[in-house]
């Protein structure tokens, strides 16, 4: 099933009233808003999160944890799943205190917040809360990667970045028609994805934010072995960045 195939197949699975509401709004919009108005929630409870972090020490921060926290760390993330321990709103800020986290760690997160506003907030909060020494991980997808491939023609090395198996998404399951549909599945996954980085791209965000020190690494390599909870499931396209607190 390709992705228009797919697209008209939730349709026709939604209820009468949410096909109604599609019909008036664009589905898009009925999501986001359904999304921002959980955040809104979740931020109403802001300052009870950060009350409980008050005098906290030496914390290892798993931000976007999803459905992979780690024991041990503090899995961050807008919703509850499997390990999560703090449900928070990080486009607004990190809540916990200065110089109080040892390590960050974030896998396929940064990609999804504004490049103008949300990022630059979010390293800049990292910057504050880390210790000195301390060092974020940040790992995205590697647009630059995806636009050699794309550039050089043909799908074989693209198959394998993403990876595809017979030009279906390993992640969403649809089936592509042009590579130019999956560069945009990539950079823009419908509307979730609101930047595309590479590592000159990242490092400057990085520096901008207070870093002096941002280096490449590659999966399962780390400065700080600590931050290295990498999953091997999105090596093949990834791009990984640390940064240090001088």
């Amino acid at each position: 099933m390709d992705m228009h195939a797919l697209r008209s197949a939730k349709l026709q699975a939604l209820g009468p009233v949410q096909r109604m509401a599609c019909r008036v709004l664009p589905p898009y919009f009925l999501e986001e808003m359904k999304f921002e108005l959980h955040m809104l929630r979740v931020r109403l409870g802001a300052r009870r999160t950060r009350l409980a972090f008050r005098g906290a020490r030496d914390l290892m921060v798993n931000l976007g944890a999803g459905n992979a926290g780690k024991q041990g760390w503090v899995n961050v993330d807008g919703f509850q799943g499997a390990g999560v321990n703090c449900v928070y709103d990080i486009r607004t800020d990190l809540p916990f205190p200065d110089g109080s986290v040892r390590g960050i760690f974030t896998e396929h997160l940064m990609e999804h917040l504004d490049y103008t506003d949300e990022a630059p907030r979010l390293v800049t909060e990292c910057y504050r809360v880390l210790q000195t020494g301390g060092v974020v991980r940040i790992i995205v997808p590697d647009a630059e990667r995806y636009l050699r491939l794309y550039s050089s023609g043909g799908w074989d090395g693209l198959t394998d970045l993403r990876p595809l198996e017979a030009k279906k998404d390993h992640y969403f399951g649809f089936l592509y028609n042009t590579r130019m549909e999956l560069i945009n599945v990539v950079f823009r996954q419908r509307y979730e994805h609101k930047f595309a980085y590479d590592f000159e791209t990242l490092a400057f965000l990085l520096r901008r934010g207070g870093f002096r020190e941002v280096i490449q690494q590659v999966y399962g390599k780390s400065i700080a072995p600590c931050v290295c909870i990498d999953s091997a499931e999105r090596a093949s396209e990834s791009l990984y960045v640390e940064a240090i607190k001088k």
